[in-house]
């Protein structure tokens, strides 16, 4: 049976899960003969990783770096995230590949090492569900600071009270966001993650921010229809 064509852009973004009708992510590989790549299971839903067999080069996209792991919701892919991104990465890690593309970072130079690291920090996930939860919490916060160039200490948890992603994570937490909020800025103030410097909080780590500019652009949900 010939396998399914990959989706399109289009065809992917109309079935990405919504808020109200969350998923567990596909794992069904499919191939396509103009390109001699293939589709592998990926960490989320719409996730595509390009598998070439005959040079043994896969395209990981974000569920590899050198320096993290792909990171997956339980609030919107479901209880089970964790466990099937972590059985996704074995089955990407017993491709064997020789070379590896991950999103961000350098090309790892030993892929055996990279997925070993990779898997460790997956199992976690598995093991420790509301450590998870607190990780992306760290993550996107800390992100968000990255791209803002800060935000005024004073106005950090009302910030953070407005966020989606953190009210999520305080109904997984058992905790309400008011608690979370202050909780989190605390943590990583102490764990040095973020830093208070003339009266904003800022990421720690070495970043570029984004030209103020570009956070005025709306979302292209608000964008006006175009004209065929």
């Amino acid at each position: 049976m010939q396998a399914p064509p990959v989706p399109s852009r289009t065809a992917r973004a109309v079935t990405r899960p919504t808020r109200s009708s969350p998923r567990t992510p596909r794992c069904s590989p499919s191939s396509t003969r103009s390109t001699s790549l293939r589709r592998t299971p990926g960490h989320t839903p719409g996730h595509l990783s390009l598998w070439r067999p005959d040079e043994r080069l896969l395209v990981v996209g974000d569920a590899l770096s050198d320096y993290d792991v792909g990171w997956v919701s339980r609030a919107l892919d479901g209880p089970e995230a964790a466990a099937t991104a972590l059985d996704s990465l074995k089955r990407l890690a017993a491709l064997d590949p020789r070379v590896v593309l991950p999103s961000h970072g350098p090309v790892p130079a030993d892929p055996d090492a990279e997925f070993a690291n990779a898997l460790r920090r997956a199992q976690r996930f598995v093991d420790d569900p509301e450590g998870g939860v607190w990780y992306g919490a760290r993550r996107i916060f800390a992100f968000a600071l990255m791209i803002r160039d800060g935000i005024p200490a004073d106005r950090a948890e009302t910030y953070l009270h407005a966020r989606a992603w953190l009210r999520d994570a305080a109904r997984l937490l058992g905790r309400t966001p008011q608690t979370l909020a202050a909780e989190l800025i605390d943590a990583m103030l102490r764990s040095g993650a973020i830093v208070l410097r003339d009266g904003r909080l800022h990421a720690a780590a070495e970043h570029m921010p984004v030209r103020a500019e570009s956070l005025r652009v709306p979302h292209p949900r608000d964008w006006p229809p175009t004209r065929h």
